[in-house]
């Protein structure tokens, strides 16, 4: 814990060092920004519905040791290809803007919940990208990756067409994050 009278400098402090290094303070939007870029979950992605298959975290699991969860985890309708998956979502042409919360039909159905293949939960601006980017749940997950599909947002009255894509948009392999 560090004393309340020490908080300005050891904030002065860490901003030299990070200065040094090329970083430097950031606020809580960039780092949601960031996050969505890499694909990192938060309380948006996770409800008490989705399973570590669901985020592409199935491999995590053990088959050796056991764990909370396991039995639950290894459900046939949990595992089933079909569940609605986390993916990345990109905006194909000259997309305003993308809204969490807004659902996915494929191109061409009605905007119905008979025709819902899932939705957007956390969406950002990428100054990095130049575009907005969102990560989501789509039926199919990763078998839908390059698949086009109909964003509608049935409060805000939006609708757009979002490229299903990899959660991870920025440094996919991570060369960034190791240096």
């Amino acid at each position: 814990a560090v004393p309340a009278r020490y908080g300005d400098s050891l904030f002065r402090a860490l901003t030299a060092k990070a200065t040094e290094m090329g970083g430097g303070p950031y606020g809580v939007e960039a780092l949601n920004v960031l996050r969505i870029e890499k694909g990192f979950i938060t309380h948006a992605e996770i409800h008490g519905r989705v399973t570590a298959f669901d985020i592409g975290m199935g491999r995590m699991i053990s088959a050796k040791k056991d764990c909370i969860g396991k039995t639950m985890a290894a459900r046939e309708g949990l595992l089933d290809e079909d569940r609605e998956r986390l993916m990345g979502f990109k905006p194909v042409g000259a997309v305003k803007q993308l809204t969490a919360g807004a659902h996915l039909y494929n191109e061409g159905d009605e905007a119905t919940a008979e025709f819902d293949k899932g939705y957007l939960t956390s969406v950002a601006f990428s100054p990095t990208l130049g575009h907005f980017m969102a990560l989501g749940f789509v039926r199919g997950g990763p078998e839908r990756l390059g698949d086009r599909l109909r964003m509608v947002d049935h409060m805000r009255q939006i609708e757009t067409v979002v490229e299903v894509c990899d959660p991870v948009v920025f440094d996919p392999k991570g060369e960034r994050t190791r240096g």
